[in-house]
């Protein structure tokens, strides 16, 4: 009879433990997946359409995608948004992306000063906003 009562306090304890950890990790990844990130603004989507969509939209590279999609944007979290356009602002400042190959074959798509200004005042806007 001790033995029972033992290990009925035993499992209720492991339960209630269960509980108290499991429980508060899913309710904040169930808030997370429900928080959607601002849409592109229409300045920024223009130098997209011109310099990453190519690639980094739903018809475009496969790789390309996996770093940044494009079509996907409104789907990133906002945290993930701001870590992404920082990403965008950096490869772009250093003339990383675009690649060298579509830059010698596309020159027009090539983004210039000014748009790469408006690429990383879009990304710091993002990260002001980022809880």
């Amino acid at each position: 009879m001790k033995r029972l009562i033992r290990i009925t306090v035993a499992v209720a304890s492991v339960l209630l433990i269960n509980t108290l950890i499991i429980n508060p990790v899913f309710a904040q990844s169930a808030q997370k997946v429900n928080e959607v990130g601002k849409p592109i603004p229409e300045g920024v989507i223009k130098i997209a359409e011109k310099s990453c969509m190519n690639c980094h939209a739903k018809s475009g590279n496969c790789i390309a995608r996996t770093h940044v999609n494009l079509s996907k944007w409104d789907k990133y979290s906002p945290e993930k948004q701001a870590a992404k356009a920082k990403a965008m602002c950096n490869m772009v400042s250093k003339e990383k992306m675009p690649p060298k190959k579509f830059r010698e074959n596309h020159p027009e798509g090539v983004p210039t000063k000014e748009e790469i200004k408006t690429i990383c005042d879009w990304a710091q806007s993002l990260q002001l906003t980022k809880k």
